[in-house]
C-alpha cells in the first residue's frame, strides 16, 4: 500500500513540475553569479589577487542578497569551476 502511495505522490509531483514548466516557472535557487561576474573573478585571479579581495569586489546585483558581498566560498566554488579537468585526459 505504502509503495503504491510513494508512486501515487511521484507521478503528481512530476505532472506538477511539468506544468509549472509549462508556464515558464522554474524551481530551484536563483542564481546569483552571472558569466560577467564569473570572467571578471576569474580575471582577478589571474593577475594575483587574493581571493578575500575578490570576494570583496564582488556585489550581488539581484535578488533579497542585492548589494552585499560574495562569501569567499563562493569565489572559491567559481574559480573551482575552472579546475575541474576533463576525464578523457
Amino acid at each position: 500500500m505504502a509503495e503504491s502511495e510513494r508512486e501515487y505522490i511521484r507521478e503528481k509531483s512530476l505532472e506538477g513540475q511539468a506544468s509549472a514548466r509549462d508556464r515558464s516557472r522554474h524551481g530551484g535557487r536563483p542564481k546569483v553569479v552571472d558569466n560577467d561576474m564569473a570572467a571578471y573573478a576569474r580575471s582577478l585571479r589571474a593577475n594575483g589577487v587574493p581571493i578575500p579581495e575578490i570576494a570583496r569586489k564582488l556585489v550581488i546585483t539581484a535578488g533579497k542578497n542585492q548589494g552585499k558581498r560574495h562569501s569567499v566560498a563562493t569565489v572559491y566554488r567559481i574559480l573551482a569551476e575552472d579546475d575541474v579537468t576533463d576525464p578523457t585526459d
